[in-house]
């Protein structure tokens, strides 16, 4: 019977030929591609060159492991600009409009990324509008004109957060590719992941692929997270179980 095994980026099915011989598939989810990554005649199986073989397969693709990018429980490797007020409130960042101060509001990683696979949940209120940054340069930040992330020649890019604009639906590169369709709802926990990998950037949203963009700036960057809106408002957005994986070029 042929076993299966998960991993973070693959999925692996191991089964015997009509001729003794094993073959180890490696499913990558990304691409929906399948191919033979591993064939063994008998003689040479033995425990250690079976996990041998199935650490190379899973290590193809990518040159660490994945790492939690939020302890859940403070804003620990993380750094505010702009307005916004960001919390932690039950294992989540929570993203709310400052009535003090309004205007935008980002909150950005400390370290910097190129190639990665980026996983993680989101929740939105009724109406919101949010985003995750990606390849976004280190500069200084603003609330307006090119100074907001994701603007400006050399900025990085917004996948966007927002079931509500029809130019650019959630899963959306913003103002550069349109998602393929609308997956997810609002007041419900979605799962998102964005891969960068060269120049192009690819989006699932519940497992579905929904944007493949093409032509992306190949440059180190930031992550981040966006409170959106010029105006005070009470729309909340909520991030959690984010994880990255670096990839290997």
């Amino acid at each position: 019977m042929p076993g299966l095994l998960v991993c973070l980026e693959y999925q692996c099915t191991c089964f015997w030929c009509a001729n003794r011989e094993l073959v180890i598939l490696i499913h990558r989810q990304s691409e929906k591609e399948t191919g033979t990554v591993l064939s063994i005649s008998p003689p040479a199986i033995t425990r250690r060159s079976f996990l041998l073989g199935l650490a190379v397969g899973f290590a193809r693709g990518s040159a660490a492991s994945p790492k939690s990018l939020f302890d859940g429980e403070s804003l620990r490797g993380w750094r505010r600009a702009g307005h916004g007020l960001w919390t932690v409130e039950e294992a989540c960042l929570v993203g709310r409009s400052d009535h003090a101060r309004p205007g935008p509001g980002y909150l950005f990683s400390q370290e910097s990324y190129q190639d990665f696979d980026l996983r993680l949940e989101f929740w939105i209120s009724r109406g919101g509008n949010s985003g995750v940054y990606v390849r976004e340069p280190v500069r200084r930040w603003g609330t307006a004109g090119d100074e907001r992330p994701a603007h400006g020649e050399s900025a990085g890019y917004e996948v966007q957060v927002d079931y509500n604009d029809p130019k650019n639906p959630t899963g959306s590169i913003y103002d550069r590719q349109r998602s393929t369709k609308l997956v997810g709802a609002e007041e419900r926990w979605n799962r998102l992941q964005i891969r960068c990998e060269g120049g192009t950037i690819r989006v699932w949203i519940e497992g579905d692929l929904v944007t493949v963009f093409s032509g992306a700036r190949q440059q180190a960057g930031v992550i981040g997270f966006q409170v959106h809106g010029q105006e005070s408002h009470d729309h909340v957005v909520k991030y959690r179980s984010i994880r990255i994986q670096p990839l290997d070029r």
